[in-house]
């Protein structure tokens, strides 16, 4: 993949016209710290600090993105030699690609993100960048796109008179980032020592997106084949190993206004899809499904979603997962204040919750002091409920920055 990114770099180059190069870049500096709420017991939460820098250079059709960023947590300075190293400091290049454009073309190569369908925070065909759950959902919160894990990508971009179309090829495999045993989200039966990754073979995502714009409805198709983001457990020669399985899915996605409301769909068909059993890897497929209504106003953002998936496999338990989730945003621009709140609800076979509320005020240009309160409640084998003890206070300082 890198010999393509770089071959691919020439040519733009040689293609590209003459002219001065010119950069743009911004950024923010970010000191956060947290508190566990009531009389939980836990090590303490300490400061978490965050730094990233944007870059952009451009030079006539060809584009350069690079995204720089550096977090260190100090709860984490006392801890186990192993998740000390996975958990206390992030030093990374989290982007770098170049981008050639025509008239009719985009192609994009590199380190990247690419995100589909109109979901908030539930993943129906959005199948291209793994997340990171080291701290769980709280960074994606924040920063959806801090949340994901950039990857490899060749990305072309074709504009029509009638139709947009977008091939994606990935040839380096990627995989969910999870909170290792011993630090505060790791998932509940999650083994302290994982065995060894299965290398056998190698693979490549591709995909397809097409895009129109029909009668005031927005409308998206897509396709790919590829492999699971995440790894399972499955047994090679008599030895556990971890591998992520094939998928292949295809899917849609609409938005359209109605009033004073945007409505939003996601639905896909994963007719091959792995899923984690006691015994392995179980061959499966399924079909989810979203619902989602906006509305801005008068200050006022209101997001609701109802997201649904059902599991063809005869012999499970949980053949079907309902989820949803309220967000109400207000902002208070005579008085450079932003109040939100966050309701997330998981039914499996019981329900369980993750409530998150929000106060940001900018007290002078590019300086913004802010508050949070996160809360998990649920049965210890639900999907929040596993974090009851993981409740928290955050307060945090930031300063953005322009290049």
């Amino acid at each position: 993949m890198v010999r393509i990114q770089l071959l691919l770099a020439l040519l733009l180059v040689n293609g590209a016209a003459l002219a001065a190069p010119s950069f743009s870049g911004k950024g923010h500096a970010e000191i956060r710290q947290q508190e566990r709420a009531g009389n939980e017991a836990g090590d303490d939460l300490g400061q978490r600090y965050e730094g990233l820098l944007e870059g952009q250079i451009n030079n006539g059709r060809l584009k350069t993105n690079a995204i720089l960023m550096g977090r260190y947590r100090s709860q984490y300075d006392d801890a186990e030699d192993k998740v000390r190293d996975e958990m206390r400091s992030d030093a990374e290049l989290r982007e770098l690609y170049l981008t050639w454009s025509a008239d009719r073309f985009e192609i994009r190569a590199g380190k990247q993100q690419q995100a589909w369908g109109r979901a908030d925070y539930f993943r129906i065909v959005d199948v291209w960048n793994p997340l990171d759950l080291r701290e769980f959902l709280l960074p994606y919160f924040d920063n959806y796109s801090l949340g994901r894990q950039p990857r490899g990508m060749l990305i072309t971009d074709y504009f029509g008179d009638t139709w947009e179309q977008q091939l994606i090829i990935a040839a380096q495999r990627k995989t969910t980032r999870l909170a290792p045993a011993g630090s505060d989200f790791a998932a509940n039966g999650m083994p302290a020592t994982l065995p060894a990754v299965n290398e056998e073979g190698s693979g490549v995502d591709i995909g397809w997106r097409g895009k129109i714009f029909w009668s005031g409805n927005d409308i998206e198709l897509y396709a790919f084949h590829g492999y699971h983001a995440d790894e399972m457990l499955t047994f090679e020669n008599a030895q556990l190993v971890r591998e992520q399985p094939e998928r292949d899915m295809v899917g849609t996605s609409l938005a359209r206004p109605m009033g004073d409301w945007v409505l939003r769909t996601d639905a896909a068909h994963y007719w091959r899809e792995g899923r984690q059993t006691a015994s392995g890897i179980e061959d499966s497929s399924r079909t989810s499904a979203l619902l989602g209504f906006d509305r801005v106003e008068n200050e006022w953002t209101w997001n609701l979603q109802l997201a649904t998936t059902h599991w063809y496999d005869e012999e499970s338990n949980h053949d079907d997962v309902w989820e949803s989730s309220v967000s109400v945003e207000k902002n208070w621009s005579r008085y450079r204040l932003t109040t939100g709140l966050l309701w997330l609800v998981n039914w499996v076979d019981d329900s369980s919750q993750l409530w998150r509320a929000t106060v940001n005020y900018e007290f002078l240009p590019q300086w913004k002091v802010g508050f949070a309160a996160v809360s998990f409640d649920g049965k210890d084998d639900t999907q929040f409920g596993q974090f009851d003890n993981q409740d928290r206070l955050m307060l945090t300082l930031r300063r953005d920055f322009s290049l």
